[in-house]
């Protein structure tokens, strides 16, 4: 396996679902069916960019049976009605099933990202000649439209309490200056997976241009924001940050070959785990590649190109300590001439392994 291949396989985190990716809100002239319907077609939309990371995946056509199915997707909606100025204003509030929409998401070849990276964010602002980390207190607006984008992406995003603690573990200067160690270890207070570090220089008018650093603990990936007000650079970061986990992370169904062997492993509970698995794999003489297919909990499908049979895959994987194979995993039979034998479903993992180390 190449190193490039291995390295991003090795930065994917285990973690908890983001919480509550089915419901939904949109605005509403009336109470009526038609009204009622285009948005909850509308807002089923929205859960599909949650749950697969993907921003486009409305207008694929591979979409279009889920939104036409979004009334009878609908677990539960309410209505209710806010007054300002213009008068009164309405809005629909729905949960959709998320076994339903899981299950359909599948079938319909999209795909499901039920575990991603929890994010810690540090931003440091520079104007005129002035850094100073943001925060809730001295930029509210900004920070509440980078919660509310992370919330609309589906993006488990933790912002630091800039309380004491953190002030005396990191400053403005560290961040600017990449100071790694200061970052890692300010952040380690946080759940986190991933850690960004954001630096925003102001340029007058009330814009703000941008440089970004994502740290895992086995990558660095850094990209560039262009000026924009401060609630517009931290909710265009927070896009193009879940857009590069989302490349890197989200299974993608069709990944592989489509010619390879589904292997599904269970009790990866940790991205140590995670990456020994992995390692692992790749160092086994039959596979030639590996796509992960689904995630589901602590279950990793896996889709491995073979430069042998599924008896040669059989035989090297129970080599391996630390797996030990599951009931209902499918046993690889041989006929006489070293071809496996007997039917297993398509799309159902051939082997089923449980990790213990």
């Amino acid at each position: 396996m190449s190193r490039a291949l291995l390295l991003s396989l090795l930065w994917l985190p285990v973690l908890g679902a983001a919480a509550d990716l089915y419901s939904a809100e949109a605005e509403v002239a009336d109470e009526g069916a038609d009204s009622r319907n285009r948005a909850l077609a509308q807002m089923l939309g929205e859960v599909l960019v949650r749950v697969s990371g993907n921003t486009g995946i409305a207008a694929q056509p591979a979409a279009r049976p889920l939104l036409d199915a979004a009334p009878s997707l609908a677990q539960q909606y309410r209505y209710r009605t806010v007054d300002n100025a213009d008068g009164v204003v309405r809005f629909l509030n729905a949960r959709f099933d998320q076994a339903a929409v899981e299950s359909m998401m599948r079938t319909q070849g999209l795909p499901v990202w039920t575990q991603r990276p929890r994010v810690i964010m540090w931003v440091a602002t520079e104007e005129r000649a002035q850094r100073a980390l943001l925060s809730l207190e001295n930029h509210p607006d900004a920070v509440t439209a980078a919660r509310a984008r992370a919330d609309e992406r589906g993006m488990p995003l933790q912002l630091p309490l800039n309380d004491l603690e953190d002030q005396g573990r990191l400053s403005a200067a560290d961040i600017w200056s990449d100071y790694q160690p200061a970052i890692r270890e300010a952040s380690a207070r946080y759940p986190h997976d991933v850690i960004v570090a954001g630096r925003l220089v102001g340029q007058g008018r009330d814009r703000w241009a941008g440089s970004w650093t994502l740290l895992s603990r086995d990558a660095t990936q850094s990209f560039d924001t262009p000026p924009q007000t401060l609630p517009e650079a931290l909710t265009f970061a927070v896009d193009q940050i879940q857009n590069l986990l989302a490349a890197r992370f989200a299974p993608i169904p069709g990944a592989g070959s489509g010619d390879g062997t589904l292997v599904g492993f269970s009790g990866i509970d940790s991205l140590a785990t995670y990456g020994w698995l992995v390692e692992s794999l790749g160092g086994l003489q039959p596979v030639s590649k590996i796509a992960l297919r689904e995630v589901d909990g602590d279950r990793f499908t896996f889709e491995l190109d073979l430069g042998g049979g599924d008896a040669d895959l059989h035989q090297a994987l129970a080599g391996v300590a630390g797996l030990v194979p599951e009931p209902g995993g499918a046993r690889v039979e041989t006929t006489a001439d070293g071809t496996s034998a007997g039917f297993v479903p398509p799309q159902a993992p051939k082997m089923s392994y449980r990790v213990t180390r």
